[in-house]
Parts: structure tokens; sequence; C-alpha cells
């Protein structure tokens, strides 16, 4: 097919993140709607030059103009398409299923009688149709296939009890709680009743998730994780710390679906809101290159670090980089990160707007005096610090304390570099012993 300048310019220049992608016919009507983990790689099959079956080649010879919503995840595409669809109702993304109905995620109430006492648990699952009973539906989703992958990495985020009825009542009569309590997908209520709180808790975020993309639950969360410390229930607060985690390495923000099709530019928006905020509160120049490092390390044999870099607000994974610790022996924060800061000196990289450190006062402490006398000398460097993640620099020789609403997209993004800091050196960390390990059988 022949396509306008228009299209191919859009064509040459798509993306390679996640996103949503809208078809338009010459009535400027839209005519298709889909999602995709890279934009650039799934709209341009549409237009190579193969045959694509009789549906989606009639489509494509409707196609006079498109465009693109970015998002954060694949997730967050695939709650956006389903909004999208349902507000716009275009024509193919019905014909092109061969009239199959789209699937919904189904949460479905139902009440189990154990000592004398009625309780109400939920199973949740994939559906076609909204008939059922007692039942919650999100959706549609045209993605059959991607809805069981969406509930499987849920279910890691909010364990629950899966059993159906008859099953769950002779494993409570049992205490005996299935495998997937075990290996951390389910509470374990389904043997022991006295966690059908917790289990009843995980569905409500979990459904909070669906609606509104990040769980505007986060605040609680955050807000109980205060409260379990302060009360030196650490074990607990630390629970609710992974869940956290977890929940922001889903990539996604307090952005709901239809907020995006209200505004297709919102992410860039967002990026450069963060930025901005970042600078605001923390008293800086600019934000626009923040570096952020970790060390980690077992038992002094296997340590790194990682250095993790968000530009424009947003991560720059493309410019992580790992280092193995060489030269230094023992454990000592101060001479691991001398180090691992003297071998990035070297590099002809941009110099940071902020450093980022995880930690309080001998933290900082420790990187003001190891970056004494190199480029670094004149970064701001800030360290956050636990549990309430607040910020410390030092201003003029004097210690200064930066409290910021939790609620703050800078704040949650200095939250999800020192968090993605973490990961990174742990992974690196685990990949070393393993090589180490293998050596050692090999000899």
């Amino acid at each position: 097919m022949v396509l306008s300048i228009k299209l191919q310019k859009k064509l040459a220049n798509l993306p390679t993140t996640a996103g949503c992608y809208l078809y338009y016919n010459e009535k400027r009507k839209i005519i298709y709607v889909g999602k995709a983990k890279n934009l650039k790689n799934r709209v341009s099959s549409y237009f190579v030059d193969t045959y694509k079956g009789p549906k989606t080649e009639a489509l494509v010879s409707q196609i006079v103009d498109l465009d693109i919503i970015q998002v954060r995840s694949e997730i967050e595409a695939f709650l956006l398409e389903a909004e999208l669809i349902k507000r716009y109702k275009p024509h193919y993304n019905i014909s092109l299923k061969d009239d199959k109905s789209y699937k919904y995620i189904a949460v479905q109430d139902f009440d189990v009688l154990f000592e004398g006492k009625k309780y109400t648990f939920s199973k949740i699952f994939g559906v076609h149709g909204r008939s059922l009973k007692r039942t919650r539906f999100y959706g549609p989703f045209p993605d059959g296939s991607l809805v069981i992958q969406v509930l499987k990495h849920l279910r890691r985020i909010y364990p629950h009890c899966e059993y159906p009825k008859t099953k769950l009542t002779q494993s409570l009569k049992q205490h005996r709680a299935c495998m997937y309590a075990h290996i951390g997908l389910c509470t374990g209520a389904c043997g022991d009743i006295a966690k059908y709180q917790e289990n009843r808790k995980n569905i409500l975020g979990l459904e909070m998730f669906l609606k509104k993309g990040y769980s505007t639950a986060i605040e609680e969360l955050e807000k109980e994780m205060r409260m379990l410390a302060q009360t030196e229930d650490y074990e607990k607060a630390k629970e609710i710390r992974d869940t956290l985690s977890k929940l922001h390495q889903l990539e996604t923000a307090s952005i709901l679906p239809d907020q995006y099709v209200d505004n297709p530019n919102l992410l860039v928006d967002v990026y450069k809101r963060r930025a901005d905020d970042i600078a605001q509160f923390l008293e800086l120049p600019s934000a626009e290159r923040i570096e952020c490092y970790d060390i980690s390390n077992i038992m002094e044999k296997w340590t790194v670090g990682s250095m993790v870099v968000s530009e424009g607000g947003k991560l720059a994974k493309d410019q992580y980089r790992k280092f193995r610790i060489k030269y230094t022996t023992g454990i000592s924060d101060f001479w691991m990160m001398k180090e691992i800061l003297g071998r990035r000196i070297k590099r002809a990289w941009r110099l940071p707007d902020l450093l980022l450190i995880d930690g309080g006062k001998g933290q900082v402490g420790a990187v003001i005096d190891a970056v004494k006398g190199t480029p670094f000398e004149n970064v701001p460097i800030v360290g956050i610090f636990k549990p309430n993640d607040f910020f410390l620099k030092k201003v003029e020789g004097k210690w200064r304390v930066t409290k910021v609403e939790k609620s703050n997209i800078g704040y949650l993004h200095l939250r999800e570099l020192r968090d993605e800091a973490h990961r990174f050196a742990n992974k690196y960390r685990k990949k070393v012993m393993e090589q180490d390990f293998r050596a050692q059988i090999k000899k």
C-alpha cells in the first residue's frame, strides 16, 4: 500500500517503549486500538509487505493516520487498551477477534462456614462475558493470554487463596494450607482461618490496582509501615516494604487509564514534573540527571556496586553500570564507594545534577569525603534514610533534613531510584556468586 508522507514520518519516529496505538480512517474515526510492549516493532509490523490475512489486510487498507500513547509498562498498556476500547468502540477491535468475546478479570465472592462463623472469600480468574453472580468485573481485555500473565504477576504482589468453596472448606477442616502458601503465593488462609483478614486485605489491594493502575493504597501501606516501625514490629514492616518495592517495579505511577486518554502526552508531562519537583524540594538548580549508587556484598567475598541513572525524570536503563569491587578489602562503605566513584569519574560521562545515597549522616559523610578533590566535589549529595525516607544533605557544614509529602511524584521517583539501585546491585552479586561457584566446580 502507498503510505502518506505524514504516516511515513510517524512510523519512522516511533519509540521502542510500551504503549497503545490508535489507527484512524479517512474520516478521522478510530477504527482500531492496540497495545504493545515495543511500539516501534508492533506498529511497524502492520505495514511490512507481507500478507497478513483478510481481516488485517482490510484494516490496514483503511489506515490513513495513527496516534500513540506511551506508558511505562506492559501492564499499564494492558489496562489502558481496555479503557480506550470501552471509550471508542473501534470497529476492527471486534471483527479481528473472530467474533470471540473479550476477556474480563472476575472477582467472585463466596461464603464459607467454619466453626459456626461465615467468612467471605474471593476467587479471581479470567472469564468471557459478565453473567456470573456476586462478581465484580474488570476489563474487557482483548488479549486473553495476557490476562493470565497479569493475574500471575499480581498474585506475587498480593498473595491470596485460590481454592474454590468445596476444596477450601475441606482444607480448613484439615488445617492444611495449599502448596502455594509455602512459596509465598497464598496467605495460608486455606489452612488457618486466623489469616483470613490478611487474605481479604490482599484481595482488596489487588482490586484497587485493577481499578487505578498504580494503587492509591500505597499511601496507606506506607502509613501502616511507619506505625509498625514505631512499635518495633520490624518483621511486618519489612513485609509491607517488600510489597511496596514490588509495586514500584511495575513502573507505574498514580495515573488512571482515562487520564492517558484525556492527555496522550501525560507521560512526558509526568517525567518533567518529577524532575521539577525534585529540584524544588531539594533546592537544586536542576535535577535533570541523577545518579544513585548502592553496594551489595556477602562475607566480604562477593562485593559489587551499582550505578543507576535517571534522566529527565525517567529511569535511563541503558546507562546503568555495575562494578565488581577489585581493590578494596574488608567491609568499608567509604573505600568501596570511593573505588566505584573513582572508576566512574574516569568515564567521559556527564556529571550528575544530584548524587543520591541510601543512608544517613554516616553514609553521606563518607561519600562527601570520598569525592573530595574529584569532579564530583561540587555535585550535591543527598541521602535518603529509613524508616520514613526523609532526605539528608549537608549545607554550609550543617546537616539539614527535608521531609516531603509521600504523594509527591518527585519523592516517589527518588525512592524508586533507590530501590532500583538495590535491585540492580543484588542481581549482579548473585550472578557473580553463580559464576564463582561454577568455576569452583570445574576445578
